[in-house]
């Protein structure tokens, strides 16, 4: 009995600490998805700041999520070996550096250099916070801990839409950005006073070769692909639509101003919140998960095809439609959790940093795709402010690839495994 007693403090003390641990980290979570989208509420600004015009402005913000897909995998594996703790260090510093660049430059090359920085600061955010969770946590709670650090990024998210959206119209975006560097420190400060990696004792680190082996698996594996491809269909609305160019969509096809535009659109990030958070306590429950992920991926062409072709909407079904968009949106964790659990798990974080590397490049590639077909599409007038004018039908043809995609993983989630592996299911009895 006293064993028992010892054994089960100790666990209560282990999981108050992991609590503690995982809430500094993810304060690093929030803040690099709110730098991130933070164009989003100003691009106006950078188009004039810069002398950009759509697809310029595209390229630019697209740098930020090139250069995250392409540090995924060496972040993942580096995460394996070393732990998540000097990643997100190393990681804020890029971060904070990348803002204040971007903050003092009126050199477009400069503000090139500060988003890409952002990019690969940003890259440890997902995989490092997942990593954390499962060294702290059960593995059977995976899909929480999931939706739990997507929950806290898309806060960040939210944050980075009304509020900043009013302070840079109060303050101007330069000195947003500076506001925004300064709490980038005050985070870095706390991680490097609390943020503690786990020892863990049942667990043998694989040796380099070993990793290795293992991404050539991964890289190889037809379900890890399918599982990358059906998350992309999933997520592009968020990463096209709501993060680049749905501001300045709203504001044009209904009037409306740039801070009521964002606010309409954050409601897409309290939709995912809910939605993680939903899809998980769902998955825990349910054996099989593919008829979930093939209800939401049709529910998420079905939500973006309305939004952005609809003949006129008011702004309270805008909003509803995008907080329903946001809860279907939060299945993508679950191409995540079965591609982990499909997996050893001393290579999870090198397993996410796969799914998301495609993820992130394949949003990256289809917003500036999107950029590019608006240029195209664009009739060569220009506002008095020397700015292009573009036309509603010029977002809306553009968009018609983001619609694809995402019918495309509706397709793809029926081929999609729908049994928990052998170790779950052992674990659960």
């Amino acid at each position: 009995m006293g064993y028992r007693f010892k054994k089960r403090k100790k666990m209560t003390s282990l999981y108050k600490r992991g609590l503690i641990v995982w809430f500094v980290a993810v304060s690093y979570y929030l803040y690099q998805y709110l730098i991130r989208v933070s164009p989003s509420v100003m691009v106006d600004d950078l188009m004039f700041a810069f002398t950009l015009d759509a697809k310029w402005l595209g390229y630019l913000v697209a740098t930020t999520t090139f250069f995250y897909a392409l540090a995924q995998v060496p972040v993942g594996v580096l995460s394996d070996l070393f732990g998540a703790r000097r990643l997100i260090l190393y990681s804020l510093v890029a971060c904070v550096l990348g803002v204040g660049a971007v903050a003092m430059t009126d050199s477009l090359l400069v503000a090139f250099v500060g988003r890409a920085l952002i990019g690969v600061g940003s890259a440890a955010g997902f995989i490092c916070v997942s990593k954390i969770a499962s060294d702290w946590f059960p593995v059977s709670q995976k899909a929480t801990w999931f939706a739990l650090t997507i929950l806290m990024g898309t806060a960040g998210a939210i944050l980075g839409y009304a509020p900043l959206a009013k302070l840079t119209d109060t303050v101007g975006w330069q000195t947003a950005l500076w506001y925004l560097t300064i709490l980038g420190g005050i985070v870095f400060i706390v991680n490097v006073l609390f943020l503690k990696n786990r020892d863990v004792e049942n667990i043998q680190v694989l040796s380099r070769a070993e990793i290795s082996q293992q991404i050539k698996d991964v890289l190889k594996s037809r379900f890890a692909w399918m599982y990358a491809i059906t998350a992309l269909g999933m997520y592009l609305p968020i990463s096209v639509f709501a993060d680049l160019w749905g501001v300045p969509f709203l504001t044009l096809k209904y009037g409306l101003a740039k801070d009521v535009a964002a606010t309409i659109l954050s409601w897409a990030y309290v939709g995912t919140c809910g939605g993680v958070i939903f899809v998980a306590m769902v998955s825990n429950i349910l054996k099989g998960v593919r008829l979930m992920i093939g209800l939401a991926a049709a529910l998420v062409t079905i939500l973006i095809s309305v939004i952005v072709y609809a003949p006129e909407l008011s702004q309270t079904t805008l909003s509803f439609l995008l907080v329903t968009l946001g809860v279907v949106v939060g299945a993508e964790i679950l191409c995540f959790s079965k591609a982990c659990q499909e997996n050893d798990i001393r290579v999870a974080a090198t397993v996410t940093g796969f799914l998301n590397f495609i993820v992130t490049l394949g949003a990256a590639f289809v917003q500036q795709l999107v950029g590019w077909l608006i240029k195209i599409l664009w009739d060569g007038r220009m506002a008095d402010n020397g700015l292009p004018l573009y036309r509603v039908e010029d977002y809306q043809q553009a968009m018609l690839i983001v619609i694809f995609v995402s019918l495309t993983s509706f397709v793809l989630a029926f081929f999609l495994p729908d049994k928990n592996p052998d170790y779950l299911r052992q674990e659960s009895t």
